[in-house]
């Protein structure tokens, strides 16, 4: 009976007094506190899940080393670490909204995507169906959150930015063959500066998707929620400028690409990049509640996929990459301009470029897929740290779906195709 206490006191004894009296356990119990940290974060960089669940790696290793701290007992510290993590994760995932408001027949889908799992990671939702030829063109419904409701739209700036291109190229004011230097001198003499609008508008400029600065800042940022991105044009310039081109004449996605034309577009211009957006395309379709995100925060923070909560995401001179906050009310405005024809720079949704699959092209900054079903759809989607948004089009069936969310899900696009391909 006596060995059960004194095999439990040794399994629970601090460890200076059993296995780590002597370096090679001291140094056991260094590795553990680093591995398992270690581990947790090269699950993040490996499944490029790391601005979403990062955090974990960095709670990780601080609960290890405050437990360790005033236990001095592995095991103890181990088990500690387990519960707080566990505790968390499961504590901090998204829950979908119960309240709700909007169209019936578009809230009863909503809730049959709910039964069904579709709105698992989900916190708060707004939904617009556009048919043009219906009773009832435009439609809203919400859970959490309503048509009026802010939210960061994330990539869909980058299509937005593409039809004021268009505009501009309509308006004389920029060539789509003429090199990016040619608007923006701080690129001439350099590689990134021979690239032409055209190759940029359609990611075959061979940018990288975001600039090694950028990318520095968001790996220590990206764990604690915070924004990453307020640059300056000369940053934006120079990340450019470091680029090797190696992937040039391919489509591969650029942040740091679409950020550079916009730049380029909005000098060309003769205004701020917000002010082009804003005077060419928010205000001529009344989109009252849209702006750029350049400066200050106009929402509040989202949550990541994980629940992990995030600053608004203020990108400075990366904005036409993914800076505009809009509402389900301004984006189903936009939708029906860009289905009725009345929208500015339409030609930039005519696919230019292959996209890297057989069924995706690409126009000025703009998907067009071919679906199985025989329809095309004209598409964006976006996501920032803590939002996720989904704008699709069926120009030849006149109709339209806008998905925003406040928690940074890439299924939104799953229920966003489910919603245009549906009947609610």
């Amino acid at each position: 009976m006596s060995r059960i206490p004194r095999s439990l006191r040794a399994t629970f004894a601090r460890d200076t007094s059993t296995f780590a009296r002597r370096w090679p356990g001291k140094l056991f119990v260094v590795a553990v506190l680093v591995a398992v940290p270690a581990a947790f974060l090269l699950r993040s960089l490996l499944g490029g899940s790391y601005i979403d669940d990062s955090w974990v790696a960095v709670l990780a290793a601080f609960t290890l080393v405050v437990a360790y701290a005033f236990s001095r007992r592995l095991l103890v510290t181990v088990l500690v670490a387990a519960l707080v993590l566990g505790a968390a994760t499961l504590g901090m995932t998204p829950r979908v909204a119960s309240a709700h408001t909007g169209d019936d027949a578009l809230l009863a889908r909503l809730e049959s995507e709910r039964a069904g799992g579709t709105l698992s990671g989900y916190r708060d939702l707004a939904v617009a169906k556009i048919d043009l030829d219906a009773d009832t063109p435009v439609r809203f419904a919400g859970l959490g959150a309503d048509e009026t409701t802010r939210m960061e739209v994330g990539s869909l700036t980058k299509a937005m930015t593409g039809l004021v291109i268009a505009d501009a190229v309509e308006r004389g004011e920029i060539r789509l063959d003429a090199s990016v230097s040619t608007y923006l001198p701080q690129l001439h003499g350099s590689e990134a500066g021979t690239v032409t609008m055209r190759e940029l508008v359609t990611h075959t400029a061979g940018y990288v998707a975001f600039g090694p600065a950028t990318m520095a800042r968001g790996f220590w940022a990206a764990p604690l929620g915070r924004n990453f991105f307020s640059t300056e044009v000369a940053q934006v310039v120079e990340e450019a400028r470091a680029g090797t081109l190696d992937t040039r004449g391919t489509y591969v996605y650029s942040t740091l690409g679409a950020a550079t034309a916009g730049v380029a577009v909005a000098a060309a211009a003769g205004m701020s990049y917000a002010e082009l957006m804003r005077t060419r395309l928010f205000e001529p379709l009344g989109m009252t509640a849209t702006a750029v995100e350049t400066d200050r925060n106009e929402v509040e923070g989202g949550w990541s996929a994980s629940g992990l909560p995030v600053e608004p995401w203020v990108l400075g001179a990366y904005a036409a990459g993914g800076g505009v906050v809009s509402t389900a009310h301004d984006l189903a405005a936009f939708a029906t301009a860009l289905l009725d024809g009345t929208a500015p720079g339409l030609s930039a949704m005519d696919p230019i470029e292959a996209a890297g699959a057989d069924d995706l092209r690409v126009g000025m900054f703009w998907h067009v897929s071919e679906e199985s079903a025989g329809r095309t759809i004209t598409w964006h989607t976006g996501q920032t740290g803590g939002y996720t948004t989904y704008f699709g089009i069926d120009r030849a069936d006149r109709t339209a779906v806008v998905v925003l969310s406040d928690v940074s899900n890439p299924v939104s696009s799953e229920l966003g195709r489910d919603l245009l391909a549906g009947q609610a």
